[in-house]
C-alpha cells in the first residue's frame, strides 16, 4: 500500500497468478542476490508476497542463489492488528530507500515508487510489488549476472543471547570507494507462524520466512582492499539461535546497490560461519 489505499490497487493489478520456476534461473549465476520485502501482517495484499519469499528454495532459488529478508513495517499497525514483527527501524529503512530516488521499476518511469507494501527490492536497485513473481524472477536473474564488487566471509561466536560476528570484506578489482560502502548484518527468524485475530487478515494463519528481527547500523568499511569488521547483535528473547539466520551484506550509501551478500550457516551450538559470499563455492 502507499500508506493507505494502494494495497487494493496492487491486489487488482499484480501478477499473483504467475508461476516462477527454477527454469527462470540463469546458467551464469555470478553472485548471491539479496531480495528485501517490506511487508506487514496488517496488509491484505502482503500474504501472497510472503508466500513467494517462503517458496523461493522450492522454486530453485536456494540460499546459494537468493537470500531473502522480510522487513515488517509498523505503519499498518494502527489499522486493527499490531504486527508482532513490525519495527520502526524497518520503516525507516524503507523510507531511506524512497529518499534515494535511485530505485528503478521494471515498468520504467510509469511504475510504482515511494513507500508501499508489499514492496520488493532486488539487490538494492530495483523495486516492484512482491506479488509480481515473474518480474521478480527476471530481476533476480539480471542481478545474478553482475559480478559482486566484494567477497564476504564471516564467523560468529554466541555468548548467551549475544553473537559477536567477525566479517571480512575483500574488494574485487576497483569497487568505487566514492560510493561509500557500508556493512550491514541482519538477524532473521528462519520461519514464523502467526494467527491474525484482527485487521485486514483477521482469521488467517500466516506462514512467513526470513523475518528480520534485528538489524545492525550501516557500518562504514575501513579503507583498503580488505577490511575486518566486528559486529555484536542481540537475539530476541522469544527466538532460539537454532531458529535464526544470519546475513551480512555490503551496500552503497550513495546508490543503495548491494555490493556483496553472505549467509552464515550454523556450524555448532555456539558458532556460525560462512563461505565466500559473492557466490558460494560448491
Amino acid at each position: 500500500m502507499r500508506t493507505g489505499r494502494l494495497s487494493l490497487l496492487l491486489a487488482a493489478v499484480a501478477g499473483a497468478g504467475c508461476t516462477a520456476t527454477a527454469e527462470g534461473a540463469p546458467s551464469a549465476w555470478r553472485r548471491i542476490v539479496l531480495v528485501e520485502l517490506f511487508t506487514s501482517q496488517g496488509c491484505s495484499s502482503c500474504p501472497p508476497a510472503d508466500t513467494f519469499v517462503r517458496q523461493l528454495p522450492a522454486l530453485g532459488f536456494g540460499r546459494d542463489k537468493v537470500v531473502p529478508l522480510t522487513f515488517h513495517v509498523d505503519y499498518w499497525d494502527r489499522l486493527g492488528w499490531k504486527d508482532p514483527f513490525a519495527n520502526p527501524q524497518f520503516t525507516k529503512r524503507q523510507a531511506w530507500y524512497a529518499r534515494s530516488a535511485t530505485l528503478r521499476s521494471p515498468d520504467g518511469p510509469s511504475g510504482l515508487d515511494g513507500i508501499y507494501t508489499p514492496q520488493m527490492i532486488v539487490d538494492g536497485l530495483v523495486q516492484l510489488s512482491g506479488q509480481r513473481r515473474d518480474d521478480a524472477v527476471r530481476e533476480m536473474g539480471r542481478a545474478a549476472a553482475r559480478a559482486a564488487p566484494f567477497d564476504l566471509t564471516a564467523d560468529g561466536a554466541v555468548h548467551g543471547s549475544t553473537i559477536e560476528l567477525t566479517v571480512r570484506v575483500a574488494a574485487r578489482g576497483d569497487p568505487r570507494r566514492e560510493l561509500d560502502w557500508r556493512l550491514i548484518v541482519a538477524l532473521a527468524a528462519t520461519k514464523a507462524r502467526t494467527a491474525v485475530l484482527q485487521g485486514e487478515n483477521a482469521g488467517e494463519t500466516l506462514e512467513e520466512a526470513a523475518v528480520v528481527r534485528t538489524l545492525s547500523e550501516r557500518i562504514p568499511l575501513p579503507p583498503g582492499p580488505q577490511a575486518t569488521v566486528t559486529v555484536k547483535l542481540n537475539k530476541p528473547a522469544d527466538q532460539a539461535w537454532s531458529q535464526i539466520d544470519l546475513v551480512a551484506f555490503v551496500q552503497s550509501e550513495v546508490t543503495r546497490e548491494i555490493g556483496g551478500t553472505s549467509m552464515l550457516d550454523r556450524t555448532g551450538s555456539d558458532h556460525f560461519s560462512s563461505s565466500v559470499g559473492a557466490l558460494r563455492r560448491r
